[in-house]
């Protein structure tokens, strides 16, 4: 008889929680939050927004033109290691991608005049993720002569979108000056 009434208030305890289960389901619990609503950018906003994504870019791309430079030379003295140029490439690739995901991010929207302008710049930052992707693969000869494709068309996009949010024209001169706001100089 024990384990009769043992096997019963198991069954009503398990009865019981699944009603529990769905109670819960059924009040809401479970709901998935409501969609946050997307900031509007004041110009000055959507400045520092594009600088912050777009100098850590630029970064990367100091460090892949110096790490350029050395392997042209040592290329010159019959040396040539490609490690570094291509680790710094792959850095240009994932800064790229963080860059293009910052400026398309749904949780922002742009002063109307800056969002053509900066939709340009975050579709040559996902051309550039790409192209860096598959330039770091090259061997040491291959990287030292190889152009890359559509600078003219970076710069151009670049300088619309700094003017556009009111930034300076010479974009490293924006970068040190975001740093240096930032720094709290």
């Amino acid at each position: 008889m024990g384990n009769l009434r043992r096997r019963e208030t198991i069954g009503l305890l398990r009865n019981a929680a699944i009603l529990l289960g769905f109670a819960f389901l059924a009040s809401g619990c479970s709901q998935a939050e409501e969609p946050v609503e997307p900031e509007v950018l004041s110009a000055s906003a959507a400045g520092g927004v594009y600088l912050d994504a777009v100098c850590a870019v630029n970064d990367a791309w100091d460090t892949a033109d110096l790490e350029l430079d050395r392997l042209r030379i040592g290329l010159g003295r019959g040396e040539g290691d490609a490690a570094a140029l291509q680790a710094a490439l792959r850095e240009v690739a994932s800064a790229s991608k963080s860059a293009a995901a910052e400026l398309s991010s749904e949780d922002q929207i742009w002063p109307s005049a800056a969002q053509d302008p900066v939709d340009k710049v975050r579709k040559t930052l996902i051309a550039d993720q790409t192209q860096a992707e598959r330039v770091a693969k090259l061997s040491a000869a291959e990287l030292a002569e190889y152009s890359w494709e559509g600078s003219e068309t970076i710069s151009k996009a670049a300088a619309e979108a700094r003017a556009a949010l009111d930034l300076p024209a010479d974009g490293a001169l924006a970068c040190t000056q975001w740093r240096e706001q930032q720094d709290g100089r």
